[in-house]
């Protein structure tokens, strides 16, 4: 029996993880904090797929290319239980990654497929660079990715406040799409999304943004680093995303800033993510104005600058 549980919230670390989470247990993208792991305990094995914190984000693979070569390499080897498939597969939330990751673990016999296999590499290339990849963005195939996805795109507004059940349906979305896919019967987004610059930083902007495919519109326009204000959120608060274009943008440190505005914010650790990408706590969002956020962020440019 394979099954999902989508529970919002922060990572854990990973000794809480084997601790409080049942054998065969499956974390995705970030429900556990830190570096993948395999845990084995005799024949009980916990498991976590991630690429945000204590990995060069660059080099390696996304959450989803992760699931499908281990299940490809005999995952389901060693999660088993009285010679049936077993998994418990948590996520705290419904981006791409993870939704494409807990539907190849669901659909393990499915993972060599050519299709399968073009969408997991795509989606690895953009997930890793934070959506900034260099695509022909004009091919058909990339108008079918942003159609698989186009579900987790309309509702990432509302993201940060999103209880269990919406992240689900979310997820079943993609999920029937990804079914269409890799059988050669995606519809197609064009690119679309467009964004307003409220503050011209030192080598960055902060920009309000519609739809996620807004930043592919501003690495196209040579933009190498940005705050996104993604939503204004119905009880005052916002939502944002910090990105660059890779670890090679040593003027804009993402970590460094994430540290910044949660000392802002007043609460140590709560804005998270990587080396090149990370964004406002979640659930709730942040409390910071866009006036605020640049103001951090532009202190610790330059301090980065020297």
């Amino acid at each position: 029996m394979i099954e999902l549980v989508v529970k919002p919230g922060p990572g854990i670390p990973r000794a809480e993880f084997v601790a409080s989470h049942p054998p065969f247990s499956i974390a995705l993208d970030g429900y556990v904090s830190g570096a993948p792991f395999l845990h084995v305990d005799g024949t009980r094995p916990w498991r976590s797929f991630n690429h945000h914190e204590v990995v060069d984000r660059s080099s390696t693979c996304a959450t989803c290319e992760q699931a499908r070569r281990a299940v490809l390499l005999g995952l389901y080897d060693l999660f088993r239980e009285r010679g049936a498939r077993r998994a418990i597969i948590h996520a705290n939330d419904c981006d791409q990654d993870v939704c494409l990751a807990s539907w190849i673990l669901m659909n393990p016999d499915r993972a060599a497929e050519p299709l399968v296999r073009v969408l997991s590499q795509v989606e690895d290339l953009l997930d890793m660079s934070s959506g900034v990849f260099p695509f022909p963005h004009e091919r058909d195939r990339m108008a079918e990715v942003r159609w698989v996805f186009d579900p987790y795109v309309r509702a990432r507004p509302r993201v940060a406040q999103m209880g269990a059940e919406e992240m689900r349906e979310v997820v079943r979305d993609v999920h029937l799409r990804i079914e269409q896919f890799v059988v050669g019967s995606a519809g197609k987004v064009p690119l679309d999304g467009e964004y307003n610059v409220l503050t011209h930083g030192d080598g960055w902007i902060l920009a309000e943004v519609t739809r996620l495919h807004a930043r592919e519109r501003m690495v196209a326009s040579g933009i190498k680093a940005a705050v996104e204000l993604t939503a204004r959120l119905p009880d005052g608060r916002f939502a944002y995303s910090v990105w660059r274009r890779s670890e090679y943008i040593v003027s804009f440190p993402v970590p460094e800033i994430l540290a910044a505005l949660s000392e802002a914010e007043g609460r140590p650790g709560s804005w998270g993510g990587a080396d090149t990408v990370g964004g406002s706590p979640r659930p709730g969002g942040s409390t910071l104005a866009p006036e605020r956020v640049a103001e951090v962020v532009a202190r610790v440019v330059a301090s980065a600058k020297g």
